[in-house]
């Protein structure tokens, strides 16, 4: 396959989740009806609210080793001398100050250690969307995005090669912009080749060229063919009526059989709400049909979205910010494990 070809075909797979609920055939009705709602084996709050930390959301779980698995997630946190105390209230926006923190597991998820932080805010806004990807057993690239302003937002990548004790140098792998990558999307495809999918608003220069207004959002991915060296964006671009086509998302493959697992908020809706239920499908032909729908989380007065998924063994860990929706932007990690042979019944 072309390497333009290539690129067009990784977007395509990485926009599935996005672009699903826009086939829906009605206003708030949801596919696959008759839906159960999944019992996991171990539901936990595992990043709570805080007064000094209102929201927390874009999270991943890595597994370090066969031992450790490493949580990471954006922890935003009051700059205020008197720090909201009021649950859910503090409308901790998109922009206020975040940095990204981590948390290590040794019992497959059951319990987790002390937090640290793992990247600082270094910039005007905040940092946030973290990605990491393995490259050896020892090499892990990780990526996230910094604030300044509301023209520039971009990508910086950071290297391991001590499987995560230290980090090297930050560099910045996009041209300057505004740009917005979400956490647990970038991956490693056999070929060696890594993607970050990304989205940012169209100008002719290049997309992510020019400040947010409010619409024409175009999704790409970003790719590295020698590990991290030299990056470069996919010839193309998708888009979607309304606001653009945002927040591209990744199918996961289950280890054990080979079948895509898709995670999405299962709601057909003109705006970004409601945020529930958050549904999971299987496909057995490579995504070309979807079965077996079943609920994540399906509470009527809580958003469940963002979804981030990790298989363990038979396990699947499932984490995602959830939040009343009477609170305003503050939220919380819920983390829902699950036998892999449930998503098939």
């Amino acid at each position: 396959m072309r390497r333009r070809d290539f690129a067009r075909s990784s977007l395509s797979t990485a926009l599935a989740c996005l672009l699903s609920p826009l086939r829906l055939p009605a206003k708030g009705e949801s596919t696959g009806g008759n839906r159960r709602l999944l019992k996991p084996v171990h539901d936990q709050i595992v990043c709570p609210w805080q007064p000094g930390h209102p929201r927390h959301d874009h999270q991943l779980i890595f597994p370090l080793d066969q031992r450790r698995l490493l949580l990471v997630w954006s922890e935003y946190y009051s700059q205020s001398k008197a720090p909201a105390t009021k649950k859910g209230f503090s409308g901790a926006g998109d922009h206020v100050a975040c940095q990204i923190s981590s948390l290590i597991s040794t019992d497959q998820g059951r319990s987790w250690g002390a937090r640290q932080v793992l990247q600082p805010n270094r910039w005007k806004q905040n940092v946030k969307h973290p990605n990491l990807i393995r490259l050896s057993e020892q090499e892990i690239l990780f990526s996230y995005v910094g604030w300044d302003d509301a023209s520039q937002r971009n990508i910086y990548l950071r290297r391991s090669t001590d499987n995560g004790k230290t980090w090297g140098e930050q560099r910045q792998i996009s041209e300057p912009g505004w740009y917005c990558c979400n956490a647990d999307h970038a991956l490693r495809l056999r070929s060696g080749r890594v993607l970050i999918p990304a989205h940012g608003p169209y100008a002719k220069k290049y997309v992510g060229g020019t400040s947010y207004k409010g619409g024409n959002l175009h999704s790409f991915v970003f790719y590295s063919d020698d590990g991290f060296r030299t990056w470069k964006r996919s010839a193309d671009s998708m888009t979607a009526p309304g606001r653009g086509c945002h927040e591209p998302a990744i199918v996961k493959r289950i280890p054990s059989t080979g079948d895509l697992l898709l995670l999405w908020n299962n709601v057909a809706s003109p705006s970004n709400w409601p945020r529930t239920p958050l549904t999971a499908a299987i496909s057995k032909n490579e995504g070309k049909t979807w079965g077996h729908f079943q609920d994540i989380d399906a509470r009527e007065t809580f958003d469940a979205a963002y979804p981030s998924v990790t298989f363990i063994g038979d396990e699947a860990l499932i984490a995602y910010y959830s939040r009343s929706t009477r609170w305003k932007r503050d939220s919380e990690i819920t983390l829902r494990i699950y036998q892999i042979s449930q998503f098939y019944r």
